[in-house]
This record gives C-alpha cells, sequence and structure tokens, in this order.
C-alpha cells in the first residue's frame, strides 16, 4: 500500500487534471477496501471448513447435534454469499458489527467442538 501511496504521491507532483489524479486514488482506495473484504472472505470459508470438519467427524455420535452444525453451516455459505456480491463495499451491512460478531462466535463454538472431537 505504501509503494501505491508513493505512486499517488508522484503522479500528483506530474502536470495532470486533477480527474485524472482524482480516478487513479478512487481506485487505489477502492483496492484497499477489497482487501479487508476480501480479508473476512477468507475468514469466512476457514470457518466453514472448520464446521464441515466438525459435521464429519460427529457423524454417528448422539451427543453432537449434527442439525445446529448444518444450520450454522447454511448461515455461514449466506453470508459468504453476501460477501462475494458485495466484495470492495466494506459499508454493506453483512460487514456490520452484529454479523462479524455472529460468526466469530460461530467460530468459537466450533472451535470447541473441533477440539473435543479431535
Amino acid at each position: 500500500m505504501l509503494k501505491n501511496q508513493d505512486s499517488v504521491d508522484a503522479l500528483s507532483n506530474l502536470k495532470t487534471t486533477e480527474s485524472f489524479r482524482e480516478s487513479i486514488s478512487n481506485f487505489l482506495d477502492s483496492h484497499k477496501d477489497n482487501t479487508s473484504t476480501n480479508e473476512y472472505i477468507d475468514k469466512t470459508k476457514k470457518i466453514i471448513s472448520l464446521v464441515k470438519e466438525n459435521i464429519r467427524l460427529a457423524t454417528g455420535h448422539d451427543n453432537f447435534d449434527i442439525k445446529e452444525y448444518n444450520a450454522d453451516r447454511k448461515s455461514l455459505n449466506d453470508s459468504l454469499f453476501l460477501m462475494q456480491s458485495f466484495t470492495g463495499d466494506i459499508t454493506h451491512n453483512i460487514y456490520s458489527k452484529k454479523n462479524l460478531e455472529n460468526l466469530n462466535s460461530i467460530y468459537r463454538k466450533h472451535s470447541s467442538i473441533n477440539n473435543l472431537l479431535t
């Protein structure tokens, strides 16, 4: 990002129009947002993998609620779909604090379950 910012600064010293400099700056800002939304997408994919692993490990055990795990996986898949649809738009509701806390609670729950199963 610093390298990109140096490029923007160098462009500002050239004799270019204000609109050109602004469009370059906007492009770099949108790239910065994509990076952070892509991080959320990657984390969500990792949580989905953990839930799938828990479903696989819990199959055949009576004390683990596989229906609940499938509901968690469905919820995560829905969130992932929305995140992928709104990549780059960090202001979208899918990236709200409440939704991210929900993802985090699912992760903590399944991390604990995975520790029991392995």
